[in-house]
């Protein structure tokens, strides 16, 4: 049977920023957050704490030790904020960074602010000591999960404009390098962008036809952009020639 080993202060899943003020609630926090358990090793490992801990008493001191955070808890009454300030530099400094902002009251317009402000979930403190902490584990991996997947999704936007963006241009070589291609006369000879994109695709992929990998580097994304992409405008994606 595995034991769970605590001994290896360098191991862990993820580092948490803790940015509260030293206090009943950040010491019940640090000791909750401290023994979540993480991932299996190695038998001969064993598990780990899921979260390495950073404390920050201040906002200033937030900001400085950011740096290799994965994800932050922030209490919004930090010293040196409000933490809504906080949270607004966290968010411009580390897209990436997951934020859980925490309040000691229940008030919806608390929720909504840090949530305005760049938070990826609220979480509402009550009780104290060990009794505040309950919650807070569960609210921290809802705002990981957020984050993780609000970033894929701004990463798949960014990909999609830039294809879109080097579409314009191939369509433009294309008019310079086909033959007797004649320039448009009237508005019916637009197509909507939907359609031209989708007839520009399917042209690309029987000119890149069992090339995947090279149709996507000709359009400047990844192959698994060019997956989404063709999805997105139903055109099936091409075929791998076997290999002889």
């Amino acid at each position: 049977m595995v034991r769970n080993r605590w001994d290896h202060a360098n191991e862990h899943d993820l580092p948490v920023l803790l940015a509260f003020p030293e206090g009943p609630h950040r010491r019940a926090l640090k000791a909750l957050l401290a023994q979540v358990q993480g991932r299996d090793r190695a038998r001969i490992l064993g598990r780990y704490p899921r979260f390495k801990i950073v404390l920050a008493g201040t906002g200033a001191e937030a900001l400085r030790r950011a740096a290799g955070a994965r994800a932050a808890a922030v209490d919004l009454a930090i010293p040196g904020g409000p933490g809504l300030e906080l949270i607004r530099g966290l968010r411009a400094a580390r897209p990436s960074l997951a934020i859980l902002a925490v309040g000691s009251t229940g008030d919806a317009s608390d929720a909504v602010a840090a949530v305005m402000s760049g938070a990826d979930f609220f979480h509402q403190l009550s009780g104290e000591g060990a009794a505040a902490a309950a919650g807070v584990e569960q609210a921290l991996e809802l705002a990981i999960d957020r984050r993780r997947l609000t970033h894929e999704i701004e990463r798949t936007e960014a990909e999609m404009q830039a294809a879109r963006g080097k579409l314009a241009q191939l369509s433009g070589e294309l008019v310079r390098a086909v033959p007797g291609f004649q320039p448009l006369q009237t508005r019916e000879d637009v197509l909507p962008f939907r359609e031209a994109a989708r007839r520009y695709l399917l042209a690309a992929t029987q000119l890149f036809g069992g090339d995947p990998q090279g149709l996507a580097r000709a359009l400047g994304v990844s192959y698994f952009a060019l997956r989404r992409l063709l999805a997105r405008y139903d055109v099936p994606f091409p075929t791998v020639r076997p290999r002889r």
